[in-house]
């Protein structure tokens, strides 16, 4: 025992709680506590210690309540310690309460098994699935995948654009907003915005479901969903869709979905409050150039534009 510590005999309720306030406040030392109570009771309170220290290494989730630290303390000796005597309650209250957050944190980032791709502005990312299968992130875009589930269930989820270079093997899905699209092995794009769904298949064929419609597609066919599911044949002229190589390239789309690529590819903001943005546009801007991309763009519509600061100006 520490030098200066004064403990006496005593075997009344009340002291069951005592040894761990006074050792939750620093006045007992670990080697104190463990001649003052049992093994099993040690063990418990160095749990209840984890959550005042912020350090945790667990081993198994912590369960403690008031009533059962209450019933578990066991007085291995009758001693009892004179001074100032804390609120065992609010002191424990605090330890599970910080015990709890750092195991579910803890928990969270251990076993968290979502994975979770995010692209910025301008930027595209290269991304390698867990059975080799490799997805291109368009700007601005989202793709999770839950990769405990994954050689059971290939399933990503999309918001924004993609291209897919998928491996063969059993089902592989592709969840967005606005459809699935259901494959084995092959390679298509899917771009999903707002309430525009579309869809290429590049090599092999896929099944898309949007609104309870299913289309089943092969190389150098499309479907899209704007307002009603329709196919459509979009003239492949490459391996891949155009914008992986940074040339963003449209075939009768409203011109809405096009702003808004714009805006992902430049981080920019538009004003088309005074243009009719459902009108259709078929045509390409390049990825790196702003002035050549607007050119390419709001000529072709015979749209005006004024450029301020970060944002632009649509007129008639």
């Amino acid at each position: 025992m520490k030098k200066g510590k004064n403990i006496e005999m005593n075997t009344t309720q009340n002291d069951k709680d005592v040894f761990l306030a006074q050792w939750l406040e620093g006045e007992i030392s670990d080697a104190e506590l463990k001649e003052l109570v049992s093994e099993e009771d040690y063990k418990a309170f160095k749990k209840i210690k984890v959550g005042i220290d912020v350090f945790v290494e667990i081993e198994k989730p912590l369960d403690v309540t008031f009533n059962s630290i209450k019933e578990k303390i066991k007085v291995k000796t009758n001693k009892k310690p004179k001074g100032k005597i804390i609120n065992l309650y609010a002191k424990v209250a605090i330890a599970v309460a910080a015990s709890l957050v750092l195991f579910f944190s803890i928990n969270n980032f251990l076993f968290n098994n979502d994975v979770d791709y995010q692209s910025n502005f301008g930027e595209q990312q290269i991304i390698a699935l867990l059975d080799g299968s490799e997805v291109i992130l368009n700007a601005k875009s989202q793709l999770t995948y839950n990769k405990k589930n994954w050689k059971t269930n290939r399933e990503v989820f999309l918001n924004g654009e993609a291209f897919f270079k998928v491996k063969k093997g059993s089902k592989f899905t592709v969840t967005t907003p606005n459809g699935t699209v259901t494959v084995l092995g092959t390679q298509f794009n899917v771009n999903t915005i707002k309430n525009f769904f579309d869809v290429v298949c590049y090599e092999g064929s896929v099944k898309v479901t949007s609104n309870n419609i299913e289309h089943i597609i092969t190389r150098n066919q499309a479907v899209r969903n704007n307002n009603g599911l329709t196919a459509y044949t979009p003239n492949l002229q490459n391996e891949r869709p155009s914008w992986v190589s940074g040339q963003s390239s449209f075939k009768s789309v409203p011109l809405s979905i096009v702003i808004d690529a714009l805006h992902k590819q430049f981080n920019i903001d538009f004003d088309s409050a005074s243009i009719d943005d459902s009108i259709v546009f078929t045509g390409s801007f390049d990825n790196k150039d702003l002035n050549v991309a607007l050119a390419s763009v709001f000529e072709t519509v015979n749209v005006k534009y004024y450029i301020t600061g970060n944002k632009i100006k649509l007129s008639k």
